[in-house]
């Protein structure tokens, strides 16, 4: 597995998973530590992701639970690097404001069928 499973480790989990992204995908920028370039998909926020269920996309305690709270809601697109611990990873390239209304996990989590059902693309490497 590439990314730390459990909470606690997403800060370290995005930076070792956009360095692992930019050195497959040389065409990707980094713009900031949460933030890439992609051509053709454009300016995307950048999040990695290891539980099996799905991913969280609005935070708890935090002005980011509708579209439109948070500053990063404004970029293009979401490329959120999954980790499933296969020996692959995955990212794909989700338009934001949909993935808010399909959050069925708790009111933050949005489940990986929704994920690659939304998706405009997806990308799968091997570790």
């Amino acid at each position: 597995m590439l990314l730390k499973e459990g909470n606690g480790h997403q800060m370290e989990n995005r930076k070792v998973a956009m360095a692992f992204l930019l050195s497959r995908a040389p065409e990707v920028v980094a713009v900031d530590e949460r933030t890439i370039d992609w051509p053709g998909f454009g300016r995307c926020h950048f999040a990695a992701y290891t539980s099996k269920l799905g991913a969280m996309i609005s935070t708890p305690n935090r002005d980011d639970n509708a579209f439109g709270q948070a500053d990063w809601h404004a970029n293009d697109k979401i490329a959120m690097f999954r980790d499933p611990g296969d020996g692959r990873v995955m990212v794909f390239i989700c338009p934001i404001k949909p993935l808010f209304e399909l959050r069925t996990i708790g009111q933050h989590g949005v489940k990986w069928a929704d994920v690659q059902r939304t998706a405009e693309k997806a990308f799968v490497y091997r570790l």
